[in-house]
């Protein structure tokens, strides 16, 4: 009987491109739409807990409801 700790794993490791979204198969274009989203929510999130918010001072402040700033957090 073989367990577990008998098998050996083989691993694939590839270079990434830098770019997440070009690595899942993303078109150029597509891939820097998505990233350049990602990093204004990465941004977004950083600043309303810099700033100790609330989503609903956060959507005071950027004009939108709070449920809009639930659904982009």
């Amino acid at each position: 009987m073989i367990v577990p700790s008998q098998i050996k794993m083989i691993e694939k490791v590839i270079d990434s491109s830098g770019n997440v979204f070009i690595d899942l198969g993303y078109s150029p274009d597509e891939a820097a739409i998505l990233q350049m989203r990602a990093d204004l929510m990465t941004n977004l999130r950083k600043f309303i807990k810099a700033n100790s918010l609330t989503q609903a001072k956060a959507a005071g402040i950027l004009g939108v409801s709070q449920s809009r700033v639930s659904d982009l957090l």
